[in-house]
């Protein structure tokens, strides 16, 4: 199928798709693919369009406008763009990329945690795996081939897969976020801050934090809270221990301060809790 865009050169591909309800359900879906050649005359200019966009850029420049900032993607650069989301984008001379619209359950909200924690316009190491796929796509189709919606919505899978998997750098420093894990749990009982985190690692504050959430999924602070949490649990369920001596051990001056957080991170009391997962056989046992 042609595109019958302005700027875009004849050499050119696209292909659109119609999902069906159970894909829109369950599955990620494309809703557009393609590969363009373009000159300075294709642009495009919407306030809000519904699916996602992921585009590869394997030569030339592009121009996008978006969330506030005029950015440039050269050769080998990835753009992620929930398109809802006003946006502008225009080609110079030359320009080629590849691209998948997309969208389905949770799609949004997974771009919207790629993006927060890396921006939208992307340079990874794992740029080039993500051009692949989108140009495999594109000759797919281009071939006549046909898949199941299952088929379609594992090639978004990967997509997230590659835009989330760590950096080589990033993979450098997980030995160091694991000692900074093992520190957690052995210094639970006392204050922890970030910077005593971050000289465990020896890594500067700011890029033990960016590290350690990539690999987490928390900031070094929720990671501690979190595991605080879980250990009164295990207190609270395997043992008689009060609760005011269970908040000295993970770490809290008071019982009203573990109370206080407990609720608000668990939603029930401590109480109600060992209530509820202490069987009167841990409570001989004990």
């Amino acid at each position: 199928m042609k595109s019958v865009d302005p700027g875009i050169l004849p050499q050119s591909t696209c292909f659109s798709f119609t999902p069906p309800d159970a894909a829109k359900e369950l599955f990620f879906y494309p809703t557009w693919c393609g590969h363009y050649y373009c000159n300075r005359n294709y642009f495009m200019r919407r306030k809000s369009y519904p699916p996602l966009l992921v585009v590869f850029v394997r030569s030339g420049i592009f121009h996008i406008e978006y969330r506030g900032e005029q950015r440039q993607a050269h050769r080998g650069d990835v753009v992620l763009l929930d398109c809802v989301e006003p946006h502008f984008y225009q080609a110079e001379d030359g320009l080629e990329f590849v691209y998948m619209h997309f969208d389905g359950a949770n799609a949004h909200e997974i771009c919207r945690y790629i993006t927060k924690m890396q921006g939208w316009l992307i340079g990874r190491d794992t740029n080039m795996l993500i051009g692949k796929l989108l140009y495999d796509m594109v000759d797919f189709y281009e071939r006549g081939n046909l898949e199941t919606p299952f088929e379609s919505s594992m090639r978004i899978y990967r997509l997230f897969d590659l835009l989330l998997t760590p950096t080589t750098q990033e993979r450098a420093a997980s030995s160091p976020i694991d000692d900074a894990i093992q520190y957690i749990r052995s210094n639970m009982g006392k204050a922890i801050t970030l910077e005593e985190l971050a000289g465990v690692t020896n890594l500067s504050p700011s890029y033990f934090s960016h590290c350690f959430k990539r690999q987490t999924g928390f900031s070094p602070v929720e990671y501690v809270i979190n595991t605080r949490v879980e250990r009164t649990k295990i207190l609270l369920a395997r043992t008689t221990k009060t609760v005011s001596e269970i908040a000295y051990e993970v770490g809290y001056a008071s019982g009203g301060s573990l109370i206080n957080l407990f609720v608000k991170r668990v939603g029930i009391s401590p109480k109600q809790y060992r209530k509820e997962h202490q069987s009167p056989v841990d409570a001989q046992a004990i």
